[in-house]
């Protein structure tokens, strides 16, 4: 029961993020040397840090 609580934790972090991304203008606009054709939100590897940090609290609370 716990992981999907901490699943819809992290994927609400995720949108939460790709709005404070868009409102500051956190993109990546594609140029002649870029992989990708349009805009891309940069910085999603952020959930990373939150998802680590939901891992450390949760083994603090079972210990």
């Amino acid at each position: 029961m716990t992981y999907p609580i901490i699943f819809i934790i992290l994927f609400a972090g995720i949108l939460l993020y790709f709005k404070i991304a868009d409102k500051y203008n956190i993109i990546d606009r594609p140029n002649q040397r870029s992989s990708h054709d349009y805009i891309t939100i940069r910085g999603g590897g952020i959930v990373f840090w939150l998802a680590g940090m939901l891992y450390f609290l949760y083994s603090a609370c079972i210990s």
